[in-house]
């Protein structure tokens, strides 16, 4: 298996696809649903920030022992991305090639949720939780406009090829609808 963020973000929207489109007969899937997007998200974040330098990328502590090292021509440290939402800091404090992330409307506070949610799932504790369908609707649409907006920004010409780009861009239409259909069901 071969992989990089570009292929990340589509393997990621792909199983978005797949569990909104599961989730109309089982809700269970709305938990992979949230996962694959949290996957999509932090992918695209990473790809806008990591253009030629990935030190965006990185914590800022990776990211200093890194230039540290380089600094001192001693072998590189290993590094990490930084957390998901230290990234979305980064998306609207930092242009990369004209395009800066602003966010609109309730995005903001939507990629915090995500990332609780995400959290929840992966790290989930014996309990019971019941979680508003409409609820996480909202947050997918808005973390949806979030990954279109950095899609057609900073990314947009940085596909593999044509039909990388066209691939995206399908995805992000047919996630939208579901969500959105999903919504209308």
């Amino acid at each position: 298996m071969r992989t990089d963020e570009r292929e990340d973000i589509i393997a990621s929207m792909k199983l978005f696809i797949d569990s909104m489109a599961r989730a109309k007969s089982d809700s269970s899937y709305f938990k992979w649903a949230a996962i694959s997007l949290h996957s999509a998200t932090q992918s695209i974040m990473a790809f806008h920030l990591g253009f030629g330098n990935d030190l965006l990328v990185m914590s800022q502590e990776d990211a200093e022992a890194w230039l540290a090292a380089h600094h001192a021509n001693t072998e590189y440290p290993e590094t990490q991305m930084d957390s998901f939402l230290n990234l979305y800091k980064k998306i609207k404090k930092h242009e990369i090639l004209g395009y800066k992330f602003t966010p609109k409307g309730q995005e903001g506070s939507s990629i915090k949720k995500l990332n609780i949610l995400r959290n929840e799932f992966i790290h989930f504790m014996p309990k019971g939780w019941s979680i508003e369908i409409a609820y996480m609707l909202e947050i997918f649409a808005d973390c949806l406009n979030i990954i279109k907006g950095i899609g057609s920004g900073s990314v947009s010409g940085r596909w593999e090829d044509e039909a990388q780009a066209e691939n995206f861009n399908s995805l992000v239409t047919e996630s939208t609808e579901k969500v959105h259909g999903y919504a209308n069901h």
